[in-house]
């Protein structure tokens, strides 16, 4: 098959690897910039006195992990969760053992047990400069104290949407590995209307049942839920609709 990534540069270069691995002609094109948050400096300051750190992407556990690595800081002994397998595995890499719901999403999240009793609690949620704020709202209503630290900013590099999309066309993009709603949103803008029904009828892989709802509204009639975000979860999903 030939899927179009989208996601960020690093990541983007490990999905590609793989998917030639399985015999795929991937196409890249990051249409995401994450740099470092305005906030990291604030880690050693808040991070000490959290009781719960929530992460909603593996992004933001890559550069607050890195910023302590910098600053010879480590993670202290307290309860860790994550979104995603995606943010759960980055903690991993980083020695930390972060508990991840079979549900993707906030509302998975927030429907673990450990996160029921959080009256008193502080909690910390390391994301990007943006997003939902469904976790912090719902904690606070169960009494905890939330705060949130933006460990990373998201930049739009300056694209072509025409020249891409021909290009795409022209060498026969048949999927889509898109790994957030954000990035179908940027996705959808960049891609020229007249082309939207072209778009529409790729294959799309998406990470969460969230962004399915999202990918239907929109328009795209083929649709595919990986389980989670990760480059090996993406690939997988691939590989079952390659077989089908």
């Amino acid at each position: 098959m030939v899927p179009l990534v989208v996601r960020p540069a690093a990541q983007a270069a490990e999905l590609t690897a793989l998917l030639r691995q399985h015999g795929h002609a991937p196409l890249c094109c990051p249409l995401l910039e994450t740099r470092p948050g305005s906030e990291l400096a604030r880690l050693p300051e808040w991070l000490p006195a959290a009781d719960i750190v929530i992460a909603v992407s593996m992004h933001a556990v890559h550069f607050a992990h890195h910023f302590l690595l910098q600053t010879g800081l480590t993670w202290p002994h307290i309860d860790y969760f994550a979104v995603g397998q995606a943010s759960a595995d980055a903690f991993a890499e980083a020695g930390i053992q972060a508990l991840c719901p079979d549900d993707p999403r906030s509302e998975g999240l927030l429907a673990l047990p450990a996160l029921q009793g959080v009256s008193g609690k502080r909690v910390l949620i390391l994301r990007g400069n943006d997003g939902r704020d469904l976790i912090a709202r719902t904690l606070a209503s169960r009494g905890a104290l939330v705060h949130y630290c933006a460990t990373y900013e998201r930049h739009y590099p300056d694209l072509d949407g025409d020249a891409l999309t021909r290009r795409w066309q022209g060498a026969g993009l048949d999927s889509l590995l898109v790994t957030s709603g954000e990035l179908l949103q940027r996705l959808l803008a960049l891609v020229p209307g007249p082309q939207h029904p072209w778009l529409y009828d790729r294959l799309l892989v998406v990470p969460s049942p969230r962004v399915a709802e999202m990918a239907g509204e929109a328009g795209f009639t083929r649709i595919v839920i990986a389980q989670g975000a990760s480059n090996q979860a993406l690939v997988a999903a691939l590989e079952l609709r390659k077989m089908e």
